[in-house]
């Protein structure tokens, strides 16, 4: 899955994403020199956990429809005071998927 970071420094094709410490966002790259990077930094776990959750049901939505992911897409990381909000938005993109 690609995604773009909360800095939007950095344009991954991640493996694998994950809470790692400190409430950080995490996303897995074999071959990229450094494996782990970090994508995101919130204020509270629960906020991670509902990017994660953001993350999660974009990658569900996109195999229902698909079969696959597709290429053309890519998650921006939201920032720390976007989480809620954005959480609402991605529900309303994935019911106009259906």
């Amino acid at each position: 899955m690609w995604i773009r970071s909360q800095n939007e420094e950095l344009l991954i094709k991640a493996t694998c994403v994950y809470l790692g410490s400190e409430n950080h966002v995490c996303a897995y790259a074999p071959n990229t020199g450094g494996d782990n990077w970090y994508i995101g930094k919130y204020s509270t776990k629960e906020k991670a956990l509902k990017v994660l959750d953001m993350i999660q049901r974009i990658i569900k939505e996109q195999i229902r429809l698909h079969n696959e992911w597709q290429i053309g897409v890519v998650f921006q990381m939201p920032q720390d005071d976007e989480v809620d909000r954005w959480g609402n938005e991605v529900d309303d993109e994935v019911e106009e998927w259906k």
